[in-house]
């Protein structure tokens, strides 16, 4: 429910203690997949196997889930902390890489949706002199005058604009340039 701080870890060193496997004192074994960290949000997929059975359990199958760690400096004197969270819980972030997606059962069809509308939209193309126009923002749409790399400027109302990659999630509809 909180977060968990450390004394002295600083981020590299919480992150090798995130993603190291372990097993259990039942014999349980849980093994970190794959990780990658997007900015203080450590992705990991996890694979649990269940302890050898004893008489009359039943065996357990394996399984996979994805893990949302979320990162962050202690205050003074403290070491790096962490939140961690699970698919089933719905986090509200979105950079999970799109193979993770794909190593572990659905646990929450809607925010697999949102991941991969977030990826989507990271990659859409634009133009000077298309049209974005956008949904729950304040401006309901732009028209691009300028564009270097990835950031782009916008005109709305005769005031320019810099549109940063993480708002064209807001696109819901483009019109091209002529």
């Amino acid at each position: 429910m909180g977060w968990t701080v450390t004394f002295d870890s600083n981020r590299r060193q919480l992150i090798q203690e995130r993603t190291r496997s372990a097993t259990q004192a039942d014999g349980t074994r849980w093994e970190c997949l794959r990780h990658t960290a997007v900015g203080n949000v450590l992705w990991t997929v996890w694979e649990v196997t269940p302890a050898d059975p004893k008489p009359p359990m039943a065996y357990r199958e394996p399984y996979r889930y994805i893990g949302c760690d979320l990162l962050a400096p202690g205050r003074k004197g403290e070491g790096w902390g962490y939140k961690d969270l699970c698919e089933s819980m719905g986090p509200c972030y979105n950079t999970c890489p799109l193979s993770y997606l794909d190593m572990a059962p659905v646990a929450d069809a809607d925010w697999r949706a949102q991941v991969r509308a977030w990826h989507a939209s990271r990659k859409r193309k634009v133009d000077i002199g298309d049209v974005l126009i956008f949904e729950g923002l304040a401006i309901p749409e732009v028209k691009i005058v300028s564009k270097q790399g990835r950031r782009l400027v916008g005109e709305y109302g005769g005031c320019l604009y810099r549109i940063p990659p993480r708002i064209l999630a807001k696109v819901v509809d483009q019109r091209l340039a002529a």
